[in-house]
């Protein structure tokens, strides 16, 4: 039998320092998954990166070896030295597995509560398992289960209309350390989804500061430019990004949200430019890149105040008993979804495992109608014949009557998994197939469209 499990890190255990080591970029995903399915204990897999956690979630034929063969995954997918003292230390069985990603999909576990962000990249998550051909029936379903679960929390409740992101949270945290961003010139390196809600809400302010953009793309620019932004007129591009670390200590608070896989703001390199510029004003940089894109050894320059993903804390914090309503909302939501998964994994094993049982008494009957029939074949008529069928129909389903309600009334899945099990090994059932897990997911369409 196969087990689902979830193995990796996220920001609730590991900081930020630690989390860039195991990113596993989108551009690599495939090469990563390939080498999950290689692992011979590993039957599905996906992975799920982000600037907060990296996890891998599986199928696997053996907890204990799958859980072994997923941590030397994470061994040889990592860049540093010290292999031995980076382990994914968050694991996950079963069912918790299934609660967890129904929590991550909703914004629930994310360290800003409600962010919208993590949708897409479970979306994405799944797609990459799919087009690697990693992710097989139990993990298709479970994703799809977990994408409807954050589509009806951001559409049922108000935690989609309440949403923040990382990047809304960066630009708090930098109204808060400037006071307020009037008079105030803020520059954001990098262009992508995070720098673009910084720009965006950065704009918005109308404390008529000035905003500068700062990307190693024109072509992302160029998009931005394009798009219905208010207050476009105060966005200054900086053309050369060569010139970023000028550019830095020219600015009040510099937001770094780059995907860089290197540091984009190098200590030598801004020690030189703020040397050459004479004067030391104070400079505030927040890092919301993971891996980080700023070279931590800036803290140590005058002046210059460095911040990254964890030191959002005092934003993720604030106003915990608003958030708290709105969780509980959410939560509602998602064990109602939990519900349904379960409900899936059950028919899993009492659908094929009751018509196994059904098709195998069946045959036995069938078996022995044909032998009854011709041994007494000049004392018994059609009547007789009729009445017998009748007789062993009746049998068979007097017999099938209990052991098919027991399986049908078993809530706990791991009795229902053993009662399943030990029906098979008495009757010598053949074990469910891929092709009727396959059978078993058309069944679970109508719950999904309902939400």
């Amino acid at each position: 039998m196969t087990e689902l499990v979830l193995c990796g890190i996220n920001y609730h255990f590991v900081p930020v320092a630690i989390r860039e080591r195991f990113t596993i970029p989108e551009s690599c995903l495939g090469h990563a998954l390939e080498a999950l399915k290689r692992l011979p204990h590993i039957k599905e897999a996906a992975i799920l990166s982000t600037c907060n956690r990296t996890e891998v979630y599986a199928l696997v034929s053996d907890i204990q070896a799958g859980w072994e063969e997923i941590e030397s995954f994470f061994t040889s997918a990592q860049t540093v030295i010290d292999h031995g003292a980076l382990k994914p230390n968050f694991r996950l069985l079963r069912e918790d597995v299934a609660l967890h990603l129904l929590r991550v999909a909703a914004g629930l576990d994310s360290m800003v509560v409600g962010e919208g962000q993590i949708l897409h990249q479970v979306k994405a998550a799944h797609q990459a398992a799919l087009s690697s051909g990693a992710a097989g029936p139990m993990l298709d379903s479970l994703f799809k289960f977990a994408i409807s679960c954050g589509k009806r929390v951001r559409s049922e409740t108000s935690m989609g209309r309440r949403a923040v992101s990382i990047s809304s949270a960066a630009v708090e945290l930098g109204r808060e350390l400037l006071g307020n961003l009037s008079g105030k010139s803020v520059l954001v390196i990098g262009a992508g989804k995070m720098g673009q809600i910084c720009l965006k809400l950065l704009l918005c302010d109308n404390s008529g500061g000035s905003v500068f953009v700062a990307n190693r793309s024109q072509e992302r620019i160029d998009r931005f430019l394009n798009n219905n932004v208010r207050n476009l007129d105060r966005l200054k591009v900086i053309q050369d990004f060569g010139q970023r670390h000028l550019a830095a200590t020219q600015a009040d608070l510099v937001i770094v949200a780059s995907s860089a896989a290197e540091h984009v703001l190098n200590f030598e390199a801004l020690k030189n430019a703020r040397q050459k510029q004479g004067s030391k004003p104070p400079l505030k940089i927040i890092d919301i890149a993971v891996p980080r894109n700023v070279d931590p050894e800036i803290a140590q320059l005058e002046q210059v105040n460095l911040y990254n993903a964890d030191d959002l804390s005092t934003i993720v914090n604030r106003n915990l008993a608003e958030r708290e309503s709105l969780v509980s909302e959410a939560e509602k939501i998602v064990f109602a979804i939990l519900k349904d998964f379960q409900n899936w994994q059950r028919n899993l094993l009492v659908v094929p495992t009751i018509a196994h049982l059904r098709e195998k008494i069946e045959a036995i009957r069938q078996a022995q109608m044909e032998k009854s029939c011709t041994t007494g074949q000049d004392t018994k008529g059609p009547t007789d014949k009729e009445d017998l069928e009748e007789i062993s129909r009746a049998i068979v389903n007097q017999i099938l009557h209990h052991p098919t309600k027991q399986l049908k009334a078993t809530s706990d899945y791991e009795i229902l998994r053993q009662q399943a099990e030990a029906l098979r090994v008495l009757f010598d059932l053949d074990p469910i197939s891929t092709n009727q897990l396959s059978k078993s997911k058309a069944k679970r369409k109508s719950v999904l469209v309902k939400h």
